[in-house]
């Protein structure tokens, strides 16, 4: 399942230069208002390098779309919406040591429920922030979360921890051998 998930997700960089071709947009334009450089968005256009999720949220943001947008897979047939995990959709990000799944077909919901699997000591590139509100709880390992103008938190399994989203926050494998597995849910959606 991971080398088809895996293979899927190449197609992100795709997907992002088709978004930017479609808005007329320069990779300068692209960089200037994002802050991430041209020539790595260059390189991530061409499935020669990695992005980290902060990185790739606010290309969505700025882009105006959907992270369902732009990774592959089905689309809502109705309800109730199943998704078996064969079928959830995959973003993998190796430089954070990151992968996140969509428990859902599409991001069009009033919540955005996502899978996370976080290599041991990996942690997130940068702080979330975003709109709205969002809760998780730790399935198995240890979760070092960190919320602006708090003391650090460790969660363990069966954990759960609820907060708003505009306040930055980062997450963090607290173990330097354990897998954290973790479900969080977004609301509003942020990809």
């Amino acid at each position: 399942m991971k080398a088809a998930q895996e293979q899927r997700a190449a197609t992100v960089g795709a997907h992002l230069r088709q978004a930017r071709r479609a808005r007329n947009l320069s990779l300068a334009d692209v960089a200037q208002a994002t802050s991430i450089s041209a020539s790595f968005l260059s390189l991530v256009e061409k499935d020669k390098s990695d992005i980290t999720i902060g990185r790739l949220v606010r290309l969505i943001d700025f882009y105006g779309i959907s992270i369902s947008d732009i990774l592959p897979g089905a689309v809502s047939t109705g309800y109730p919406e199943v998704v078996t995990p064969e079928e959830r959709r995959l973003l993998h990000s190796p430089a954070e040591g990151i992968d996140v799944y969509l428990l859902t077909q599409d991001t069009r919901h009033q919540m955005m429920p996502l899978y996370l699997e976080v290599e041991p000591g990996a942690q997130l590139a940068e702080p979330g922030q975003h709109a709205g509100e969002e809760w998780v709880i730790v399935v198995e390992g240890e979760l070092r979360l960190e919320l602006d103008g708090t003391p650090p938190r460790v969660l363990k399994a069966g954990d759960t921890a609820y907060y708003p989203a505009e306040r930055p926050h980062h997450f963090a494998n607290n173990s330097k051998t354990t897998l954290l597995k973790l479900i969080c849910v977004d609301t509003p959606p942020t990809m």
